[in-house]
């Protein structure tokens, strides 16, 4: 094995590499063990700007975690689903995101709930359709 620089590798602005393992546990379950990912990234920004790059990281998990987190840890487990038509899939994207934006968040109101409540009242669920103000 020999190392490869970011320009043999297609990567001519990569200047820098970094790992970020995060490690946690589930508030619902103590007794569960702890869980640990590692992820690694590159950036065109310089190691001496560290403090940009933590920032970077960090905006990043930030949107995966207020977003991708309502599509996976709900009824719709997005990322257990595997399309064979690439227009299925998109379909299925856009419909998810239009139904994010028209879901008015309650602070602490689990996305479950929510689908649970317009399940048992479908009434609610064509109300919010029709007087949708989509947030975006």
């Amino acid at each position: 094995m020999a190392a490869l620089s970011p320009v043999n590798a297609g990567l001519p602005g990569a200047r820098s590499a970094i790992t970020v393992r995060r490690d946690w546990s589930e508030k619902k379950d103590p007794l569960s063990p702890s869980k640990s990912h590692t992820r690694f990234f590159l950036s065109s920004l310089s190691v001496r700007e560290k403090m940009r790059v933590t920032g970077v990281v960090r905006g990043h998990w930030s949107v995966e975690n207020r977003n991708h987190h309502k599509r996976d840890a709900s009824a719709w487990q997005e990322d257990r689903h595997r399309h064979r038509q690439p227009n299925a899939a998109l379909n299925l994207a856009l419909t998810r995101n239009v139904l994010l934006a028209m879901i008015p968040f309650e602070q602490g109101q689990p996305l479950a709930e929510f689908f649970e409540h317009h399940h048992r009242h479908p009434h609610h669920a064509l109300r919010l359709i029709l007087n949708a103000r989509p947030v975006l």
